[in-house]
């Protein structure tokens, strides 16, 4: 039996999917009422003549990362060399600036390309911006082994904020420079994998969604918003096919506007939540068949013949609690095991409930509650001046919920407190 519940948590992985997990992938698209945002990436990059900067959006946990990984598949099949940069591996997300970006993409893109396309890239001049910088770091950077060196750079900035902040310094002033370095890398690159017959060099800069929004006593704008609005020029700069991950309150901010002219769109692609409960909080069989559907795959390929759930009820349970967010239906699920054993009773998921309320009730302040209060009225999120902060603080930690089914509307997490509003 503990074999047997072994097997029942490991198969309840809340990591992204692979791309090459396509047995374990359920198609949400029609559910989350999304206009197959992969597709739109894919075909922006096939059609252009030049590079282009795309941005994608999306809570976290709505499945983003697997739509990402889906997006890497279709444009490998293509032809594409695709870098899929994993960028909390080498920042930190309430601390992050364009330098530890450019540093992070330069190594994850120089290791995978080494790796998967057998070719090893020069440091060309990157060798003259390693020498302004050895100074700083524990150990002198190792040339001409650039995925070496720029990992002990990218290990520096994020182990170190006084390393960081050094680097930033001595950056900041040649940008361009930087810039330019990184460009001089990327040419290279686009012109090796050219001779193994690859269209092109495509970079999924993932995880940027996870950036702080909040806005500090000492700062007038958050990270979020210094990175993709006051960086936009540096971020756009790249010679490939970019897109980034960004955060969802600052798309649906008073900046958002902003956003689509700085990176010339019509608005960033969104994956919204999938639709579990109707506006009128009744279930929606579509979207629980969905969820349903994700269950049973995952406890087939495991190979699994215990009862996972006490009965229909309970697995429904956790799919409403999970207020279509895949990734919190693994977590719920997972959690549960470990409160209690298999098959998951009643009284499990509501022990991992009321942790997860008592949890909001010590985040939320007094003044986010006027705002649910408007989003449990009449599904609406309306912004100004005045409450744009705590607006995006509030899609940040997923107390309200962003859904697209036919129009747009904002729903509240259900496990947030119960209060009197």
């Amino acid at each position: 039996m503990a074999d047997e519940i072994k097997k029942i948590y490991q198969a309840f992985d809340p990591s992204p999917l692979e791309a090459n997990q396509t047995d374990l992938y359920v198609d949400l698209d029609e559910v989350r009422g999304s206009d197959e945002p992969v597709n739109k990436l894919a075909q922006t990059i096939k059609l252009s003549e030049s590079t282009t900067t795309q941005l994608f959006a999306g809570h976290i946990g709505s499945g983003k990362s697997t739509e990402l990984r889906l997006l890497q598949k279709q444009l490998q099949d293509e032809g594409y060399f695709v870098v899929f940069c994993q960028i909390l591996k080498d920042i930190d997300e309430r601390d992050a600036d364009f330098p530890d970006i450019l540093l992070s993409m330069m190594r994850q893109m120089v290791s995978q390309i080494k790796e998967r396309g057998k070719i090893q890239l020069k440091p060309g001049y990157f060798q003259q911006r390693f020498e302004e910088l050895n100074e700083l770091l524990t150990s002198k950077v190792d040339l001409p082994d650039l995925a070496n060196g720029l990992l002990n750079l990218s290990s520096a900035i994020k182990s170190s904020p006084d390393t960081r902040k050094k680097i930033r310094e001595i950056f900041e002033p040649k940008t361009n420079d930087w810039l330019s370095a990184a460009n001089d890398i990327i040419s290279e690159a686009v012109l090796e994998l050219g001779k193994k017959d690859h269209n092109g060099l495509v970079i999924i800069v993932d995880d940027l969604d996870k950036v702080s929004v909040e806005k500090s006593a000492e700062q007038q704008s958050s990270v979020a918003e210094r990175l993709f609005l006051n960086r936009h020029a540096q971020l756009t700069g790249f010679q490939c096919h970019i897109v980034y991950t960004l955060p969802l309150p600052l798309v649906y901010s008073c900046r958002e506007r902003d956003i689509a002219s700085l990176y010339k769109l019509d608005a960033p692609p969104v994956v919204p939540m999938t639709k579990v409960v109707g506006r009128d909080g009744r279930k929606y069989k579509k979207g629980f068949d969905k969820f349903v559907k994700i269950i049973q795959k995952r406890l087939k390929k495991a190979k699994v013949t215990t009862s996972v759930f006490e009965n229909d009820g309970i697995r429904d349970k956790i799919i409403k609690y999970s207020a279509g967010q895949p990734r919190q239906l693994m977590i719920l699920i997972r959690e549960a095991i470990i409160a209690g054993s298999i098959p998951i009773k009643e009284k499990y998921i509501e022990n991992i409930a009321r942790k997860i309320r008592h949890s909001y009730e010590r985040q939320l302040r007094e003044e986010h509650w006027s705002v649910i209060k408007q989003v449990k009225q009449d599904n609406r999120l309306d912004r100004n001046a005045d409450n744009d902060s705590l607006c995006m603080e509030l899609l940040a930690n997923r107390a309200i919920l962003y859904y697209r089914n036919k129009e747009q509307w904002y729903g509240l997490n259900p496990l947030l407190p119960e209060r009197d509003i």
